[in-house]
């Protein structure tokens, strides 16, 4: 089951990108106003420049499934037992919460806040994605010692 769950880690990364992508294209998840050059105005919001929030997450999302898949491709036998998901865990919500830095607070109750609800959500799926690394490297690793020593000479 677990490898399962290794093999749909690898493309949640593809799918969130897309997702971010209809956010974009449906002025949701808008970021912060701005006065860089690359800021986008979202008529359905207001006329000012803002950070495109979804892109930097999209591209961060795109980024990360080709990391997935060159680890997957490369790495498969060393890195399994839930470690692929661990690591998108981690990788994608440490992207969101440094994104959410540019982000309009999706509640009220957020403003004034150091980290926002996005962020405080985000840290839970971090450290349950490195205790499934960890897991898996030493699972990985025990039965790889197991085999070697079970081998008959």
């Amino acid at each position: 089951m677990i490898d399962t769950i290794d093999l749909i880690a690898i493309v949640a990364a593809l799918a969130s990108g897309f997702i971010r992508l209809a956010n974009f294209m449906n002025s949701e998840i808008i970021g912060i106003p701005t006065t860089k050059p690359w800021g986008v105005i979202f008529e359905r919001v207001d006329n000012l420049p803002r950070h495109p929030a979804q892109l930097y997450e999209a591209i961060s999302y795109f980024l990360i499934f080709a990391i997935m898949i060159l680890l997957y491709k490369t790495q498969r036998e060393k890195l399994k037992n839930g470690f692929f998901f661990g690591l998108v865990l981690v990788l994608i919500f440490t992207a969101r919460f440094i994104i959410e830095f540019v982000k309009v607070d999706q509640v009220g109750f957020e403003a004034g806040m150091t980290f926002n609800m996005g962020q405080l959500l985000s840290l839970p799926y971090i450290v349950v994605g490195i205790g499934f690394m960890i897991y898996g490297l030493r699972r990985t690793k025990s039965s790889a010692h197991n085999n070697v020593s079970h081998e008959k000479p």
